[in-house]
Order: structure tokens, then C-alpha cells, then sequence
């Protein structure tokens, strides 16, 4: 599997933490040329010595993707310094639980505009910078986006909006050979969630409920994207695939 991206140009979002982070060092390692992109540079910067340090390199930038022009600046210095890309990875997002009696409008537009709108405007620009090349895009939805839960109203809303662009964009591209799928995390051990898992807080809801117990892991889930985005999946698109060990899909009694 070492060389399964190796020819690959990529950019990967929300790369200096968590499913990103893994994301973008297995990118490395398996032989793409990699743009990692997020707004904490102090993350990237510790990522790019954790990827030298293994034998490989990737290419880093700061940069807010809710500001105007985000995704234009995004793809520009990737041209510029690492390669015109034929593969993006939109892992960047924010969770939240809110219950839609509870959500204000500017926390709609918060979860939209950091799951939906972000994914829409760097997929809107990949499509023109892959032309008739081709190339592949993998979005992250989430289980919450398959399933009802309560309590996650425009944060699920947000995510199922994210695998509806993946089907509609699928659609409209794959004739110019561009591939569009998304990964749906459940429950993954990343520093927005380490404290509640030691507290216990998913046992019920997740972890007891589902037939592989253990907590996912941000390569569990990064795995899947370079699958998604290498040849090994050329004739898949359109799909949102769970990477949740059964949550979505199961219910499990013992």
C-alpha cells in the first residue's frame, strides 16, 4: 500500500488535527504530493516535522476557510508549490449538539458554513482545476447524517446537505472522469472528543450500541479517504461510506 497515491497531487483540509492530520500524513507516506491546509499553523507546522521525521514531506498553509477567496488562495499555491492537484480531501468541520429549538440562526449558519459551505467552495474550484484530467474528491459527512439522533439538529442537517452535493456532484462530473464519495466518521477519538470519551459520556449511545466495540481511531477513517481517492476505487462514486464499526447500520444487544 506504500505507493497506493503515489502520482497523486493533494489537497487535504482540516489537516492539522484529528481524521485530517492522519489523513494527510497517510497521504505522504503513501507516495501523493500533499497540501495540507488549516487555520492553526502551529498544528501544520508540528505535522510537516512529524511527516519528515517518518521520511516523507508535505506542503503547508494557514488559512481560514470561511474567508472570502479561501478556496481560490487554496488552490492557487497549491499549483504553486506542490503540483496542480487531482485529488481533494475536505475533512475540515465542526461538530456541535444543539437541538433545533435551541439553534439560532447564526448557529445555522455557523454548522453550515463550516461543513457545507467550506466543502462546496473547495469542490466548486477542484472540479475547474482538474479539467478534463479527472480526479477525485472525498468529502466528510458523518453518521449523524444517516441516522436520527437527537440533539444534533444543524449539525446533521449540515452533513446530509455534505452527502447530497457528494451524489449531485458525482452526477454532474463523472462523464470528465471526476469521482466524487464521502466518508461518514462516527464516534473517532480526536481532540475535540478525547475528554468525553475517558468521561464515558458515548458508552450508551455509541460504544455498547454497536457490533466493534472499540473507539475509532483518525486512521481508521483516513484509510478509507485514500482508498476513496486512489485508482484501487475507480469505479466508485457517489457514495457516502460509514466508517462507524456498525453504528449506522446495526443494533446491538449484549
Amino acid at each position: 500500500m506504500n505507493g497506493q497515491l503515489r502520482g497523486k497531487t493533494a489537497i487535504v483540509t482540516g489537516a492539522a488535527s484529528g481524521i485530517g492530520r492522519a489523513t494527510a500524513a497517510l497521504f505522504a507516506a503513501r507516495g501523493a504530493a500533499v497540501l495540507a491546509v488549516d487555520r492553526d499553523e502551529k498544528g501544520l507546522l508540528e505535522l510537516r516535522d512529524e511527516v519528515a521525521a517518518a521520511g516523507d514531506e508535505l506542503a503547508v498553509l494557514a488559512v481560514d476557510l470561511t474567508s472570502a477567496g479561501a478556496a481560490e488562495r487554496v488552490f492557487d499555491h497549491c499549483a504553486e508549490v506542490v503540483g496542480t492537484p487531482d485529488v481533494l480531501a475536505n475533512i475540515a468541520g465542526r461538530a456541535g449538539d444543539r437541538p433545533a429549538a435551541d439553534t439560532t440562526d447564526e448557529d445555522f449558519e455557523f454548522f453550515l458554513r463550516t461543513n457545507l459551505g467550506t466543502t462546496f467552495a473547495l469542490s466548486r474550484r477542484a472540479v475547474i482545476a482538474f479539467g478534463d484530467a479527472g480526479g477525485a474528491i472525498v468529502n466528510t459527512s458523518s453518521t449523524f447524517a444517516l441516522t436520527g439522533v437527537a440533539g444534533s439538529a444543524p449539525y446533521s442537517a449540515a452533513k446530509g446537505a455534505v452527502s447530497s452535493l457528494t451524489r449531485q456532484m458525482a452526477a454532474e462530473y463523472g462523464r470528465r472522469g471526476i469521482r466524487v464519495n464521502a466518508v461518514a466518521p462516527g464516534l473517532i477519538e480526536t481532540p475535540a472528543t478525547r475528554a468525553k470519551i475517558a468521561a464515558g459520556v458515548f458508552d450508551d449511545l455509541v460504544t455498547r450500541s454497536r457490533p466493534l466495540p472499540r473507539v475509532g481511531q483518525p486512521i481508521d477513517v483516513a484509510r478509507v479517504v485514500a482508498f476513496l481517492a486512489s485508482d484501487e476505487a475507480a469505479f466508485v462514486t457517489g457514495l457516502t461510506i460509514p466508517v462507524d464499526g456498525g453504528w449506522s447500520s446495526t443494533h446491538f444487544r449484549g
